[in-house]
């Protein structure tokens, strides 16, 4: 029998699959690097409510520092846009301490400070659950307090610790010292004239 001398295509071995289940591991993996990269970035977002001490100056080390880069002006950001609709039911008047001090000249301001209804805010905070710690710690000293949400810009929402209402500034006053004997100042919102 003649021999055939044209090359034959040699068979290639076919590649394996990928197994599913290998695909599936490779998918929580990622998926677990992703929510652990947005949980870091949002306990440094959490992070610029702690305090932090002050750091001793060090004296410099090596070569001295290079001149400082020109400054880039970056441009404002625009103005956010307020629902007034929202704000104007509350009818909030942040009141001084100068104006609290002060004593009214005429009969009528007496009478309508003495029949306001006020409240006073001991902390805003940008995570409810410092908010509640507070509220917490006011409970303890038999004062009862609310968590007030209010949304700050279109993406910022602030937790507000209120005491009150208040009837009169002797009510008001009252609770300022007792306040202050345990270390809590506040403001005092003016939230009606009576």
């Amino acid at each position: 029998m003649p021999r055939d001398y044209k090359h034959r295509a040699q068979r290639r071995p076919q590649k394996k699959p990928v197994p599913g289940w290998l695909w599936l591991l490779a998918g929580l993996l990622l998926g677990a690097l992703i929510v652990g990269l947005a949980w870091l970035r949002g306990q440094a977002d959490n992070a610029g409510g702690l305090w932090v001490g002050v750091q001793p100056d060090r004296p410099p080390q090596g070569k001295p520092a290079a001149p400082p880069a020109p400054r880039v002006e970056v441009p404002a950001p625009p103005k956010p846009r307020f629902d007034f609709y929202d704000m104007l039911p509350e009818m909030e008047v942040v009141v001084p301490d100068e104006e609290l001090d002060a004593r009214p000249s005429a009969p009528d301001a007496v009478e309508r400070a003495a029949s306001a209804t006020y409240l006073m805010q001991l902390g805003s905070f940008k995570r409810n659950a410092d908010a509640d710690r507070l509220k917490a710690q006011l409970a303890l000293l038999g004062i009862e307090a609310q968590v007030v949400s209010a949304r700050v810009g279109p993406l910022d929402t602030r937790y507000r610790v209120r005491t009150g209402p208040y009837r009169g500034r002797a009510a008001l006053d009252q609770a300022r010292k007792r306040l202050a004997e345990n270390g809590f100042k506040g403001i005092v919102i003016r939230v009606s004239d009576g």
